[in-house]
């Protein structure tokens, strides 16, 4: 199958937190809205506790069922609803807000998607949604993109959408504001709207949820625990690198008297210090490596902490 994606370049501040002040930017989106069955599943497919101000970090997938829907805010007036029966994977989040840049990967695996991005935007961001057939670029519109499972389908209701053949680039159409173009991965088919079609996208623009000042201080409260756990764990491997250098030396040392004690000794002497160096090398990485789990399960708790509890 072919890969679709619809771009979107986009130079927008960060939402979460006021940019002047933030020392470091959070990866990730918010569930601003649910209604009916929602479900997020992490990177390991560990399913996430669901509620308004929950954090979607890189990786994660959201689900929705019948009569369901999701509202998600990426950053400041890029808003996301995710429609009934649809899978998207939010592959890759980056807001980089010292340079007022966004950079958005989303897969949509099945499904529907409605997308809202106010202003004209620019060429220094990028957002990504993918499906299985085309490649769209956009600066600045309302636009639902669909993936029925035999093709795509990108209706524009405000703005203009550029949309590329994923294997030969060259091939485009351009779905204007009021228009629709579908492509089964071979061909593309412009026509105009349906009222049905234009009547869903105003729906949507009119009554997708943003971020209330409620949840505005929820997400600051998760930028602080991030960075304060981030700070954590960069000390704890810097005092890891450390102590593991410590035992490195200390093996080599040790190893290095073993060997001069052993050019001395008899054969059965040799053996048994051979056997002393080994069990101590196998000391050493014994303690790296719980080291280097205990770190992991570190890393591990930064995302869980990331969710609302």
């Amino acid at each position: 199958m072919k890969r679709i994606a619809i771009t979107f370049f986009l130079a927008l501040s960060i939402v979460f937190v006021d940019c002047k002040k933030a020392k470091e930017d959070l990866q990730g989106g918010v569930i601003t809205f649910t209604k009916g069955t929602v479900k997020i599943f992490d990177n390991a497919g560990k399913e996430k506790a669901v509620s308004i101000d929950t954090f979607l970090l890189p990786e994660d997938k959201i689900e929705t069922g019948k009569d369901s829907y999701a509202d998600l805010q990426l950053t400041e007036g890029v808003l996301v609803r995710i429609k009934e029966n649809t899978s998207l994977t939010l592959k890759k989040i980056f807001i980089d807000s010292a340079n007022g840049e966004t950079f958005a990967d989303l897969g949509l695996t099945k499904g529907k998607i409605f997308t809202k991005v106010a202003g004209k935007l620019t060429k220094t961001s990028k957002f990504t949604v993918s499906t299985p057939t085309v490649v769209a670029s956009v600066r600045g519109t309302e636009f639902i993109v669909e993936e029925s499972g035999k093709g795509t389908s990108t209706r524009v209701s405000d703005g203009s959408v550029e949309v590329a053949d994923a294997d030969n680039p060259e091939s485009q159409a351009i779905a204007d504001a009021g228009e629709n173009v579908s492509s089964n991965g071979d061909t593309f088919k412009e026509q105009p709207l349906t009222e049905d079609e234009t009547q869903e996208l105003k729906d949507d623009s009119a009554t997708i949820q943003s971020i209330t000042e409620e949840q505005r201080a929820r997400i600051q409260e998760i930028l602080k625990d991030f960075q304060e756990n981030k700070a954590r764990i960069l000390q704890g491997l810097e005092e890891q690198k450390q102590r593991n250098r410590e035992l490195i030396e200390g093996a080599k040392e040790e190893n290095r008297k073993l060997l001069e004690e052993a050019k001395s000794a008899g054969k059965e002497e040799k053996e048994a210090i051979q056997k002393a160096g080994k069990e101590e090398k196998e000391k050493v990485k014994s303690s790296m490596d719980d080291a280097k789990k205990e770190l992991e399960n570190q890393r591990k708790s930064l995302k869980d902490q990331a969710a609302p509890k």
